[in-house]
């Protein structure tokens, strides 16, 4: 049976030799770029200048930039997870994105805009990662980072890549502990000292979330947070959370997520468990974050039946639907599986196994840790290239699709 590019092809034959570049950009779009694997997509940019730009635009603006993708992490590999929400009956469809180097051990992981930033689990390096490309950029610390290091991730306002770490330091003068704050520039390839110090601290079970260039902490102060602003390069003011039942016995949990928008910026969702009512979960989304603003919209309430366990638990939202989808660690007899539960109005509930949980290296078998559920949400795939250094075009072009719509 011919098919479309058969016809062309022998239409074209006809009248003068053609390549398959000669191709129309409807044609290339519908029957080649559309059906390629999305982790595929990088040999297909290479063809030529008109199929990058259609790669860029399936990313960026097509059926790929509205599917619900997640990435899943297991020791070097990264994993691509579609969740189609809609089916009641449908199972996460997992497949392997990247590999890194067997000799690279990662210690924690941080995500934004499609890029991971990895700290290595002997503290000496970080290892930048885009796990669509396979590509990967080292950066060497100033001083010797430290176990209890944070890192944040995000852009300025002219798309130049940053990285805050925040360390636990000894003031030199008055001997005690307080925050060390430095930020690296990819365009630099340098560290710069920030000369301040905040009064306040991180909560050290939450990782903080990237967004917008920003990056968000929950912090020791109970009932609030607040942004780093990468353009300026500090922090702003504390900012409110939600009007949640309680922050005063320090007796809940709270995570952030990300919630992506068509045609809008990037907001924050949170989480909120009491243990007093730990069979409820809360969960309240920005209309506008900032450094310097926040306003907050109840999204959902329900009843759950359990309590989220704070050092696996993530979760994701999909607004449309109403759907809260929680990512656990649950134990099934002898085996520990990484499970979604999705809850809705009107009492909805939905289990899905993902996997057996994989196990954390050198845990022991008597005491067995294992991988959390959920990297990052909300993933779409970066083309940002790493192997070279990073001009400020290319970030501009890698961000423009999401912007200028």
């Amino acid at each position: 049976m011919k098919t479309i590019l058969d016809c062309w092809f022998k239409k074209k034959n006809k009248q003068k030799q053609k390549t398959i570049l000669d191709l129309p950009e409807d044609l290339v779009a519908d029957e080649i770029i559309s059906k390629a694997p999305i982790k595929s997509l990088g040999s297909v940019r290479s063809t030529c200048k008109k199929w990058n730009t259609l790669c860029k635009n399936r990313i960026f603006l097509g059926k790929e930039a509205a599917k619900k993708q997640f990435l899943l992490r297991d020791k070097r590999t990264i994993c691509l997870m579609n969740f189609d929400l809609s089916k009641d009956d449908g199972t996460p469809s997992v497949e392997q994105v990247s590999v890194l180097d067997q000799k690279i051990q990662i210690f924690k992981v941080f995500q934004f805009d499609g890029l991971l930033l990895c700290f290595l689990k002997d503290y000496s390096r970080l290892v930048v990662w885009n796990p669509h490309l396979g590509q990967t950029r080292w950066i060497e610390p100033r001083n010797s980072f430290h176990s209890s290091d944070m890192f944040a991730f995000g852009h300025d306002s002219s798309f130049n890549y940053k990285i805050l770490r925040i360390s636990t330091e000894i003031h030199p003068v008055t001997d005690q502990y307080a925050l060390g704050i430095e930020r690296y520039e990819f365009s630099s390839s340098s560290w710069k000292v920030l000369d301040f110090s905040p009064d306040w601290q991180s909560r050290s079970r939450q990782q903080c979330v990237s967004l917008n260039g920003n990056a968000y902490f929950l912090t020791g102060v109970r009932g609030s947070f607040l942004c780093f602003d990468f353009t300026t390069e500090r922090f702003g003011p504390l900012l409110p959370l939600p009007p949640f039942h309680s922050y005063d016995d320090g007796l809940h949990f709270l995570s952030f997520s990300c919630v992506r928008r068509e045609e809008e910026q990037q907001q924050l969702a949170l989480l909120y468990q009491h243990w007093n009512a730990r069979d409820t979960i809360e969960i309240s989304v920005t209309d506008k974050v900032g450094p310097h603003v926040v306003s907050w919209t109840k999204f959902l309430k329900v009843v759950t039946g359990s309590w989220v366990d704070p050092p696996s638990g993530s979760f994701l939202i999909d607004e449309e639907k109403k759907l809260a989808v929680v990512f656990v660690l649950e134990k099934v007899s002898e085996c520990v599986y990484q499970t979604a539960h999705v809850f809705g109005q009107d009492g909805y509930f939905k289990s899905v196994r993902i996997r057996e949980a994989p196990y954390l290296e050198n845990s022991s078998s008597r005491n067995k840790r294992y991988y959390p559920p959920l990297l990052c949400s909300s993933y779409l795939p970066s083309l940002l290239q790493l192997n070279q250094p990073i001009l400020m075009e290319r970030m501009c072009n890698h961000l423009s699709f999401g912007l200028n719509r």
